[in-house]
């Protein structure tokens, strides 16, 4: 832990708070001010209905399953993003009001090193049905591979043991990692692995091929990593 708090410091102090580039607005009429927007966010995960969205995208995961296995589906897979599928960002992002710039990104990025990101507790409840019924559970994050114990204790801690596989971002993706997630479905499909349902958080998680059903966990402060 040491080690990492030292690792922390030295991101923070390399980076500077600086904000992302602009982007064009394509229409003007349809924008709301910032702290209109925040409080928007903060109501929403913090007045229950996040909650409710979360405990139907849960059903839906059940439902999905059970489908697959009554049409006789062999090697029944799940695969389960990591971040705000699993565990949630939203504590650290609305500490940093919910801006996308480096001063955000490191202080995610901390969270991540000290594995401290806490639990979505429908998700556990989910998770656990899952392997209780013998569905194996993959996961996938965007995270490096040299972050590969922080997020393992990370895992352990909010409650998660079990799964069948943890997938995490190799030196070819760095740059980019819109295609690893089907690339690793891909990979256990060729296995023999069925994967019925795919879980994500943003587009990209669910986008491509061997997806099954595809479900998106409700997400409305970001879009794209």
């Amino acid at each position: 832990m040491f080690v990492r708090f030292i690792l922390v410091l030295f991101l923070f102090n390399a980076v500077g708070c600086v904000s992302t580039s602009a982007k064009r607005v394509n229409n003007p009429h349809q924008m709301i001010s910032i702290p209109d927007a925040r409080l928007r966010i903060f109501e929403y995960y913090e007045g229950g209905q996040y909650a409710r969205d979360v405990e139907a995208k849960t059903r839906e995961i059940e439902a999905a399953v059970k489908k697959a296995i009554a049409s006789g589906v062999k090697y029944p897979a799940v695969i389960m993003s990591m971040e705000d599928v699993l565990v949630s960002t939203y504590n650290v992002r609305k500490k940093q009001g919910f801006a996308d710039n480096s001063c955000a990104r490191k202080a995610l990025d901390y969270s991540v090193i000290l594995g401290i990101l806490p639990a979505i507790k429908p998700s556990v409840k989910v998770f656990e049905s899952l392997l209780s019924r013998g569905i194996p559970v993959f996961i996938i994050s965007h995270r490096p591979e040299n972050l590969r114990v922080s997020i393992l204790e990370n895992l352990a801690g909010a409650g998660y043991s079990g799964w069948s596989g943890l997938y995490l971002l190799p030196p070819n993706h760095q740059d980019d990692s819109s295609g690893f997630y089907e690339e690793v479905r891909k990979g256990l499909h060729r296995t023999g692995i069925n994967i019925v349902v795919t879980v994500g958080v943003i587009p990209s998680d669910i986008a491509g091929e061997q997806t099954g059903t595809p479900i998106l966990y409700p997400n409305y402060i970001y879009s794209s990593r």
